[in-house]
């Protein structure tokens, strides 16, 4: 069957930030799952959103915790590096 939507909670206010980088490796559902799975692993990571489509990656983390560069390392780390 269909897995269920992911709802991710924004309750917690001022603490995450969201950035979207575009990703011109992405070219199919098996690439977004391998980068929410790579990001996933990210501590202080707390949602990510991939648009095939846009060949996008909305990521929604905490800066107290995890920087940029440290997104884009996994990014590349997964090799779909931000462009």
């Amino acid at each position: 069957g269909k897995p269920p939507s992911v709802t991710i909670a924004v309750e917690r206010g001022g603490g995450s930030l969201e950035r979207t980088y575009q990703v011109p490796a992405i070219r199919c559902e098996g690439c977004a799952s391998s980068i929410r799975e790579a990001l996933g692993k990210v501590p202080g990571v707390e949602g990510t959103e991939v648009s095939v489509e846009h060949k996008t990656v909305a990521v929604r983390f905490d800066p107290a915790r995890v920087d940029e560069a440290r997104i884009r390392t996994a990014l590349q780390g997964a090799g779909f590096p931000a462009a």
